[in-house]
């Protein structure tokens, strides 16, 4: 197999490893931005997946002798400063929230009486309606005068 060839496979198994085994660890570990955030989001995985792919294409430009050692190690380093950078966001995002920030409804979303799915819906906000967040439990917000919507279709105002 072609240098290129074996450089890719390397860099897709070094990626599949990281995307599987982050939330593995995660679990195991406590809140430290890398592999487990304490705040509301989904920018911590894409942070992981961005960096990871970033990391793996530098990092096989860089070495010369050994392309997909270096591919492996860039992935590793950029996984880890995305994954960290993204929980920072999220932790921005949630200081915000429990702060009681104004915010805005990204899309129409389903207001639920408590902080997930399974819950009744107990009204709507409409894409671009403004409201006041009191909390955040997991990717849900608590909003001021009753229920929860996620954190994902919501941006400060």
């Amino acid at each position: 197999m072609s240098k290129i060839m074996n450089t890719t496979l390397a860099t897709a198994a070094a990626l599949a490893a990281l995307v599987t085994a982050v939330p593995t660890v995660s679990m195991a570990q406590q809140a430290n931005g890398v592999t487990n955030c304490d705040a509301p989001g989904g920018r911590q995985r894409a942070g992981a997946v961005i960096g990871g792919v970033l990391g793996a294409l530098a990092g096989s430009q860089v070495s010369d002798n050994e392309r997909t050692l270096g591919a492996v190690v860039g992935a590793g380093a950029g996984a880890a400063a995305g994954s960290y950078i993204g929980c920072n966001q999220q932790r921005a995002r949630a200081t915000s929230a429990s702060s009681g920030g104004a915010y805005r409804a990204t899309s129409n979303l389903r207001i639920r009486s408590g902080p997930g799915t399974n819950y009744r819906q107990s009204g709507t906000l409409r894409a671009g309606q403004p409201f006041s967040a009191i909390g955040s439990q997991g990717e849900w917000v608590q909003i001021a005068g009753g229920g929860w919507v996620n954190a994902r279709y919501v941006a400060a105002n």
